[in-house]
């Protein structure tokens, strides 16, 4: 036995606990279409996991190519029986005596290989890989097939895209290349990001920067860009490409979305303006007790504020005294009401959004919180139509 073999026998737990004790194998396969240069081929790759009955204490984890892959693409159960045999092998050849592997809760793999079920007969390629796994359960002193019931895919599903990724990369001299399959360059391994929210796709530095910029621009959710994958980037995945400002953006957009648009609070002090929920801001100070509505102090730099007013506390005022005070008059806030009167803008009759409308009719959708509403009077429009008496046309 070599010494690898041996240090994996180790880490397992097969020399202190014993061939005897219960193992337990999840396993993954996975065949996808990759760009190989110019070329379009079909990979596959499986994820195996093997651990104690405890599952965390003692654990092994590899992947390992699959070979077939046109034959395999057209039978996903074939895939998936392919990593159970591949996983099965390694267990033996570890020493591995009894153990306990794992089929999708909904697959029916796990009747097939139990024996509850046959493949149907056009599936050739499952019948076969299924008289490969009966020898191997044979080779076991006790081998239990079970249904997968814990949320471990994640983890298998890098393994197997690793494996994936290993068979697409190619050299031209001393410099590795892979293809980003978002816009078919070749580049550098290292300058491809691994997409780490569960789909596992590689995607080059360039593309992702473009990404972020064009998502960012147009308010969407931040997606892979990998073509039809609806996994959502993180920040984790994002940091280090693309500059900071365009991170701080992702932070502020994910922070407003959780937050219901009529509980967001915005802090007024120019170089804070800290987005806080309503429901959870402390109130701030006041003396007059009609007005602790409306006081709130800003959990980032503590300046007690007006909501309604969006301006620092104006102490023994009430809202529509403030207004008339020279104070107010001479304030940010003022001049901007200034501006938006003098230049005909709306404000969102739900989120007090300032909105610019660029042509069409009078029926408005803002684009902060989506609410319909006429753009000349601020009534709401149901049900796709006005409410209000005005004329639909600009």
């Amino acid at each position: 036995m070599d010494n690898e073999l041996e240090l994996a026998r180790q880490k397992l737990g097969l020399v202190s606990l014993g061939e005897s004790s219960t193992y337990r194998l999840y396993s993954k396969g996975l065949v996808s279409e990759e760009f190989i240069k110019d070329d379009t081929k079909l990979v596959g790759g499986s994820g195996l996991s093997l651990c104690d009955s405890n599952d965390n204490s003692k654990k092994l984890e590899t992947n390992k190519a699959l070979r077939n892959h046109r034959v395999l693409a057209a039978h996903p159960e074939a895939t998936e029986l392919a990593a159970i045999i591949q996983g099965m092998s390694w267990a033996l050849k570890l020493g591995v005596k009894s153990i306990q592997f794992f089929c999708d809760d909904d697959s029916i793999i796990l009747d097939y290989v139990t024996g509850k079920a046959a493949p149907p007969n056009e599936s050739i390629v499952v019948a076969k890989l299924l008289k490969q796994v009966a020898p191997l359960q044979a080779r076991f002193t006790s081998c239990q097939a079970l249904p997968l019931r814990t949320d471990i895919n994640s983890s298998l599903i890098k393994l197997a895209r690793d494996a994936i990724a290993s068979q697409t990369t190619w050299r031209e001299g001393d410099n590795e290349y892979e293809t980003c399959p978002a816009c078919y360059a070749h580049v550098s391994p290292r300058h491809k990001l691994e997409v780490r929210s569960g789909c596992f796709h590689r995607i080059c530095f360039t593309c992702i920067r473009d990404c972020v910029s064009s998502q960012l621009a147009r308010g969407d959710t931040l997606l892979c860009p990998y073509p039809g994958c609806e996994k959502e980037l993180v920040l984790e995945d994002c940091r280090g490409i693309v500059e900071d400002d365009a991170l701080n953006l992702i932070i502020h957009r994910k922070k407003e979305k959780a937050i219901p648009v009529l509980d967001r609070v915005y802090c007024p002090k120019p170089c804070c303006n800290f987005l806080m929920s309503d429901r959870d801001l402390p109130l701030g100070f006041s003396i007059d007790p009609r007005q602790k509505s409306v006081a709130r102090t800003c959990v980032e730099c503590g300046l007690c504020f007006c909501k309604k007013c969006h301006v620092p506390w104006h102490y023994k005022k009430t809202c529509d005294e403030f207004k008339k005070s020279q104070s107010y008059l001479t304030s940010d806030a003022a001049l901007f009401e200034s501006l938006v009167k003098t230049e005909g803008w709306m404000k969102c009759p739900q989120c007090t959004t300032v909105v610019q409308k660029n042509g069409g009719c009078q029926r408005i959708s803002c684009r902060h919180c989506n609410h319909k509403f006429c753009y000349a009077c601020g009534a709401a429009c149901t049900r796709k139509k006005m409410s209000c008496n005005c004329s639909p046309q600009d």
